[in-house]
């Protein structure tokens, strides 16, 4: 989710065909243990790890890697360097999976775990859920998506890839 170019959200993306093609074949959708009457505050995890990927705290994220990674080219430390570009791959892969494949953010909402207590507050909500999880009749869901997209203060670009995505199905 790079802030520049058209990026993946672009509308003649192949990405994005690909995605609704695979989404006919998603795999069942898993159980809420939210109860009857329960008011629980779900969210797009999808737009959740773009803005992410498209706020300050990934910039600042970038930032440390890329000041670390060189540093160790400066020392000459070829193990380091190579270290500090893995991570930023499998960070970069991680975030694919989030945004695309529906992998749990659980590790972007802890960046920000002080404020999730005020988002259920607002909400009126016991907790939080991705918003595509099965749920038994009768619990009430309020969507705080754009409550928790907006502590991650995305960029414009990333706010236009969220409108975006969320116009599309889920797989997972």
């Amino acid at each position: 989710m790079v802030a520049s170019g058209a990026g993946p959200m672009s509308k003649s993306s192949p990405l994005l065909s690909c995605l609704l093609l695979a989404a006919c074949g998603a795999p069942p959708l898993a159980r809420s243990p939210a109860e009857p009457g329960e008011r629980v505050g779900t969210y797009d995890g999808r737009a959740v790890a773009v803005a992410y990927a498209n706020g300050p705290r990934f910039a600042a994220w970038m930032r440390e890697v890329q000041a670390a990674h060189e540093a160790a080219k400066e020392r000459g430390d070829q193990g380091e360097m190579r270290a500090l570009e893995q991570r930023a791959a499998a960070q970069q892969r991680r975030l694919h999976e989030q945004t695309f494949e529906g992998a749990d953010i659980g590790d972007i909402l802890d960046l920000v775990e002080g404020e999730l207590s005020a988002v259920r507050a607002a909400a009126d909500v016991g907790r939080l859920e991705k918003v595509n999880l099965a749920r038994v009749d009768g619990v009430v869901t309020v969507d705080v998506t754009d409550q928790l997209v907006d502590l991650f203060e995305p960029s414009a670009q990333g706010r236009k890839w969220i409108r975006d995505l969320r116009g599309l199905p889920f797989l997972r």
